[in-house]
Order: structure tokens, then C-alpha cells, then sequence
């Protein structure tokens, strides 16, 4: 590519243009060992925000208002729930893994290099 011709360059934000799709998480979460695998890896980066918009993802994947049913909580608590900058309750998230199916488990780090003694 020529990079002083302006006709030669293009905009990473047109995907269409470039004959790509914006990814979608929840094409790919069709399986309990797909969510188990993807919201593993969330969790293992410890970041808070990542993990609920993954649950958002997998929520989104099996169906919003199935899974808020399923977990005794509204469509609208839901999406609440999960929506960027919310603060869910941890027992609302529960619910959810519990109607999806999953559970959490807590296992030690693999380098627990910040661990406080006991």
C-alpha cells in the first residue's frame, strides 16, 4: 500500500467496507462447556467490569428474558443488572449462573504472589 496516496488508506471502523462482521460472543456460547470456558477466562483476568459484560453476553446468548424468568428476577432487573457502570448484587448474579446452569468456584490462584498468609 502506498502511504502517501489518500485513495489507498481506509477506516478500520467501516468493517462492512472491508468485507468483515462485528464479532458477536453470542454466536459462539451455544454450549454449557463454551460458557464454562469463556466466563472462565473472564474471571481469571479479575476485572469486575470484563465479567459482567461477559455475563451479559451468555445472558444475551440463552435468551434475556428465559434466563431472568429462570432466576426469578425481571427482564427489566436483568438488563439492569448487566448494563455497563451498574452495581449488581451479587445474589442477582448467582441467581443467573444458577439458571444458566453454573455455578462459581473458587480455586487458588496460580501465583498467588499478593495472597495474604494465613
Amino acid at each position: 500500500m502506498n502511504q502517501d496516496s489518500d485513495h489507498d488508506t481506509f477506516d478500520l471502523d467501516d468493517l462492512e467496507a472491508l468485507g468483515l462482521s462485528k464479532f458477536d460472543p453470542t454466536q459462539h456460547l451455544t454450549s454449557k462447556a463454551a460458557v464454562a470456558a469463556y466466563m472462565s477466562e473472564i474471571v481469571a483476568t479479575g476485572n469486575a467490569e470484563l465479567f459482567q459484560s461477559a455475563m451479559n453476553d451468555v445472558v444475551r446468548a440463552y435468551g434475556m428474558g428465559k434466563v431472568a424468568a429462570r432466576a426469578d428476577i425481571t427482564r427489566e432487573g436483568a438488563y439492569k443488572a448487566l448494563r455497563t457502570g451498574s452495581k449488581p448484587r451479587f445474589e442477582t448474579i448467582l441467581k443467573m449462573l444458577d439458571a444458566l446452569g453454573m455455578q462459581l468456584a473458587i480455586v487458588p490462584k496460580t501465583t498467588p504472589d499478593s495472597a495474604v498468609e494465613a
